[in-house]
């Protein structure tokens, strides 16, 4: 079992299959990085089982906490969480100030929902790496998922800060602040992440709803038919600007934009209901 956490039923209790035994003949590496090398190139193949043999023989031809890493990542990938915790926890025990074991760590965790010990990783990863911007991110979603929004928020602005022109960023973190109604500070966000990368269309959606959360109706319209130009075939953003045209008292291309969104799916139905409860106050 991962140390101190009991597994959780539904991981898998045998190794993927493999579906090719058969290595290719060449001439065997004498070194640790003459296997690390074939180890790569066998991962990039996605023949991971022959990945996974290769990193093997790398780390007990050298055990740096480098290979012990590659090799944890590999029974990760193969679904392996026990084997890739242990190789983890080996690269710490030879460098415990190297972040990137910590993060992997953290990020097996995180698959399999156990939240609490995937931050502690991902706050000792972010303590010895604070410029990398994506440890931060990751940090910040477990807290999401811990419902700890003000220490998410905190990791993301100065995820933002370091990178104040990443549209994903700028969106995620406009995001935060709508959750704990910081409303202003989400539509500045937001605002920034459509300028940033104004040919995504959820992005220019997700403005909308705020602009419509705090009463500016005709800018959330505005958003709403952008968002429909860029992506034609998402009826839920007919059926949203719809909604707008007819608070705004045009009844007439109300009944023109619901008129277009018939035969809306369940997917965007169910998008167009967060999206009015949003709007309303709730959470999305």
């Amino acid at each position: 079992m991962l140390p101190g956490y009991p597994l959780p039923e539904f991981l898998p209790r045998k190794r993927p299959q493999q579906v090719d035994e058969t290595e290719e003949p060449r001439r065997e590496p004498a070194t640790a990085d003459g296997n690390k090398a074939l180890a790569d190139e066998y991962l990039a193949k996605g023949r991971i089982h022959h990945a996974i043999t290769r990193y093997k023989k790398a780390a007990r031809m050298d055990d740096d906490p480098a290979h012990r890493t590659d090799l944890g990542d590999a029974y990760a990938f193969a679904e392996l969480p026990v084997k890739a915790v242990q190789q983890y926890r080996r690269a710490l025990k030879s460098n415990p100030n190297n972040p990137e074991p910590h993060f992997s760590l953290a990020e097996v965790y995180t698959r399999y929902g156990r939240w609490r010990a995937a931050g502690d990783e991902y706050v000792r990863a972010v303590e010895l790496d604070p410029r990398n911007v994506f440890y931060r991110y990751k940090l910040a979603f477990a807290y999401t998922q811990m419902s700890r929004l003000a220490d998410a928020i905190g990791q993301m602005e100065v995820v933002v800060s370091v990178r104040p022109t990443d549209a994903f960023y700028r969106f995620e973190l406009a995001v935060l602040y709508a959750d704990v109604r910081r409303d202003e500070e989400a539509v500045a966000e937001m605002e920034c992440a459509v300028a940033l990368s104004p040919e995504d269309d959820y992005y220019s959606a997700k403005l909308g709803m705020l602009y419509a959360r705090i009463g500016m109706l005709e800018r959330a319209a505005d958003m709403y038919r952008e968002a429909a130009r860029l992506n034609p075939e998402r009826l839920a953003y007919r059926c949203l600007l719809g909604d707008m045209y007819y608070t705004l008292g045009y009844e007439e291309r109300a009944d023109r934009e619901y008129g277009r969104s018939v035969g809306i799916d369940y997917y965007d139905g169910d998008f167009v209901h967060r999206a009015r409860r949003f709007m309303l106050g709730g959470s999305w």
